[in-house]
């Protein structure tokens, strides 16, 4: 680089330099200097003042442009002057005095004139009383340029301290962040009844516990009901859980209004979208017994399991709660409040669509029929004229052991041959539905391709599959429940899978 290019990079660097020093001296108030910030940095801070937080009987927070808070004891609960019924958040409030035993400041400025710190006009004060009947009073004024922090005062004195940021923020608080928010967080979902989604007036969805005589799917009592006319199996996957999270742990936003006398401007004295929970806590006096599961038990992993109907009913303490959603915030997120409560929250707008998205098909059983041979007692498959009868029970071997034993048509499977003549079975148990059917589509046929009927121990499961689009799907009707499609390839090969059953040597080898 040239030389005159040199010394011009040189002239530059120390004008910007120069500039920052001017700077800084006409930025920094009267009294304060560069050297007094270098000192405070490696100085000790300075006690101003000791306040035992456990004798704080009161707390009044002022100051232009925001909402007076005054705050009493009342033995060991804090109340609001002005809503003495709202319960407060016992931490929120105390945790205002972390920065009073004792209060520290960095530095002691030698000043008078206090409207070069903002002090002839506080933007806060924070008058606390004593129990004993002293009174303190901390004054805030502007933020300290460059190092942060706020110049301040005590009651009574002349002196500006230099404050760390963290005692002010501890007392820069709205009065509806100490408001104890209602919580609908914690619910066991192993407790919930019955789920329920209402959008715009109507019931989208409504998943139910129920007996074990209505039940859907042999592992599981909860059946989804609506929208549909013919109840679902609730999934037995870890979307169940999934989606159960969604209404066991809502966590409100902000408190926007307590006492609100006047929900319509919220949207919420009549809102369209609202979800009911109905779930139960478990009485004093009822100890739940460890799970265990039997050897040969096929619950399978991840079930959509509760204790539901295993809590007898005089342990069981009802719970219910109808969170309203009513308009849409500027930044995407939702007002809400409770069915009955005059307290406004908001909600993220995730989670509201997270509840009022759950919808029955993602969240259904998506097999057709998946509980396992050894479950049931038997099968008929009926494949245009073919006839297949399949029975199952148990007996002891020479060992003292449970052994299945089956039947095809009458005739004994023997042992040697039971991989073999499961193989059908197992390829029917990994059949799922595919996607929703649509009556548009009118197909050649009603007649089933195969007909199976599952005999279980206390009822009998009837699947048909019956032609749809002649190409890429099956209509499935289980029990009178039509709504959904299966792959046609996959079917099919279940069907030859069935038909070679009867080209089996049943003799003993």
């Amino acid at each position: 680089m040239a030389k005159g290019k040199k010394r011009a990079v040189t002239l530059i660097a120390l004008c910007v330099l120069m500039a920052a020093a001017i700077g800084l001296y006409v930025f920094l108030p009267e009294g304060e200097s560069d050297d007094d910030k270098d000192g405070a940095a490696d100085a000790e801070t300075i006690e101003v003042m000791k306040v035992a937080s456990d004798q704080i009987s009161s707390v009044r927070i002022s100051g232009e442009g925001r909402e007076d808070i005054s705050l009493v004891r009342e033995g060991d609960e804090w109340k609001l002057s002005d809503l003495p019924k709202a319960p407060l958040d016992k931490e929120a409030v105390e945790g205002m005095f972390t920065n009073l035993d004792p209060v520290k400041a960095v530095q002691r400025l030698d000043v008078t004139e206090l409207s070069e710190y903002g002090l002839d006009d506080p933007q806060m004060i924070v008058t606390i009383g004593m129990s004993d009947g002293a009174e303190y009073e901390l004054k805030f004024g502007q933020t300290v340029p460059a190092a942060g922090g706020m110049y301040g005062m005590c009651g009574g004195e002349k002196d500006i301290y230099t404050f760390e940021e963290a005692l002010f923020s501890s007392f820069d608080v709205e009065k509806n962040t100490l408001i104890q928010k209602e919580e609908l967080a914690g619910i066991d979902p192993d407790h919930l009844t019955s789920i329920s989604v209402c959008q715009d007036g109507k019931e989208t969805f409504l998943a139910e516990v129920v007996s074990d005589d209505k039940k859907v799917d042999a592992y599981t009592n909860w059946v989804i009901s609506k929208p549909y006319k013919k109840p679902l199996a609730g999934s037995s996957t870890e979307d169940w859980s999934t989606m159960q999270g969604y209404f066991t742990n809502v966590t409100f936003g902000d408190l926007v209004e307590y006492g609100c006398k006047d929900l319509g401007k919220y949207g919420l004295d009549q809102p369209s979208s609202y979800v009911d929970v109905k779930y139960f806590e478990v009485k004093d006096g009822y100890e739940v017994p460890e799970e265990t599961e039997s050897p040969d038990s096929g619950a399978k992993a991840g079930g959509s399991q509760n204790k539901a109907n295993t809590v007898p009913d005089e342990y069981k303490d009802a719970k219910h709660y109808r969170l309203l959603f009513g308009k849409k915030m500027a930044d995407g997120d939702y007002y809400v409040c409770l069915d009955g409560s005059d307290q406004v929250y908001t909600l993220a707008a995730q989670n509201v669509e997270q509840m009022l998205g759950v919808d029955a098909y993602t969240y259904m059983d998506h097999c057709v029929y998946s509980t396992l041979a050894t479950d049931i007692t038997g099968y008929d498959v009926t494949i245009g004229k073919k006839k297949i009868s399949v029975s199952h029970t148990t007996e002891q071997d020479e060992g003292g052991n449970q052994k299945n034993v089956w039947t095809l048509n009458g005739t004994r499977v023997p042992d040697s041959k039971e991989e073999e003549f499961l193989t059908p079975y197992s390829k029917q148990y990994l059949l799922e539905f595919t996607s929703a059917a649509k009556d548009s589509v009118k197909p050649d046929s009603k007649e089933p391709i195969m007909t199976i009927v599952f005999h279980e121990e206390k009822r009998d499961v009837t699947v048909r599959y019956l032609p749809y689009d002649g190409t890429n799907f099956y209509r499935v009707d289980k029990d009178g429940m039509d709504y959904f499609l299966v792959d046609k390839r996959s079917v099919d090969d279940v069907a030859a899978a069935f038909g070679s059953l009867l080209e089996i040597d049943l003799h003993e080898e």
